[in-house]
């Protein structure tokens, strides 16, 4: 079997040499385009989320490997083909309560966004220009979304003595030990709020202009799940008026391709801060998401004992 890999970097080099052992395999960095022009002709596609796979009635593919938990960047054709297995994290829950990279990135965009640590340098003294910062003690902070990764934030920010709000749709998911409250609740009253919901149909579009009306001016918003969830043009342009601050890791691929002059124009201010996708890519985390997406593969065509 061949296998095409369009962005090897992303990759450890453990995975990749065990494949090189099984497969015919190109590692080759490509763009989207290169990617799809030749992906079609490969049994097997190693990829995470920086390339969009669209799906051909004849394809070649019979198994896709994605070491990621959302899958939007992978045709929804594919999943409906019983030809092709699509081999991702999705729903791996056991698998995935050992993998903490988004969670530690999480801590990382709040801090940030909290003591507001974009350094600027003085063109003339070349010192930086540490801005006006606050603390996460006693801050009303909001979680949406009491999931995997929602209740280890919930359980730092316990050691931090924050006023923790949690709004969670699944009333099995909901533990005394924080307070659950309305999606209004948390939108109206809290400084900082942070998302930890998945991308589904559900989902799309959820936190809607009509709900992001509702936040107090200065209010920080951490986005560390998908760009999808929010209404992204409305949000920019609160950021544009110094309304909030947007810290977020994600950023859908319509925006990125429809508005990267100004993604690139709100780079610049002290209240947005885009990360480029990276919260997942801790060298330890990939190395276990690249091995237990290899180790099931193999199961798949018996090659591993």
């Amino acid at each position: 079997m061949k296998l095409l890999c369009p962005s090897p970097e992303l990759f450890s080099e453990k995975i990749k040499k065990n494949l090189k052992l099984k497969l015919k395999c190109n590692f080759l960095k490509m763009n989207n385009r290169e990617f799809n022009n030749k992906c079609h002709d490969y049994d097997v596609i190693l990829l995470r989320f920086n390339n969009v796979l669209k799906y051909k009635k004849n394809t070649k593919i019979k198994y896709i490997l994605c070491p990621t938990t959302g899958t939007e960047h992978i045709d929804n054709k594919f999943f409906q083909d019983k030809k092709i297995q699509v081999l991702t994290l999705k729903n791996k829950i056991n698998f995935l309560n050992n993998i903490r990279s988004t969670i530690e990135f999480t801590v990382y965009l709040l801090l940030l966004s909290i003591r507001n640590i974009k350094l600027k340098l003085n063109s003339k003294k070349y010192m930086p220009k540490i801005l006006f910062q606050e603390e996460i003690y006693n801050k009303n902070i909001g979680i949406i979304g009491y999931g995997r990764i929602g209740k280890k934030i919930c359980n730092i920010l316990k050691s931090f003595d924050a006023n923790i709000k949690v709004y969670e749709i699944n009333k099995f998911n909901k533990s005394r030990k924080y307070k659950f409250v309305s999606l209004k609740n948390i939108l109206k009253t809290c400084k900082v709020i942070l998302i930890h919901i998945p991308l589904n149909d559900k989902n799309q579009n959820f936190l809607n202009s009509k709900k992001l009306k509702l936040i107090n001016k200065g209010t920080i918003i951490i986005n560390t799940s998908r760009g999808d969830i929010l209404d992204e043009k409305f949000i920019f342009s609160l950021v544009k008026k110094n309304k909030i601050s947007y810290f977020t890791d994600v950023i859908s691929e319509k925006t990125l391709n429809n508005q990267t002059k100004l993604i690139n124009k709100l780079q610049k201010k002290d209240n947005f801060y885009y990360s480029n996708h990276i919260a997942g890519l801790t060298k330890e985390s990939v190395e276990k998401t690249d091995l237990f997406i290899y180790k099931n593969f193999l199961k798949k065509i018996k090659l591993y004992k």
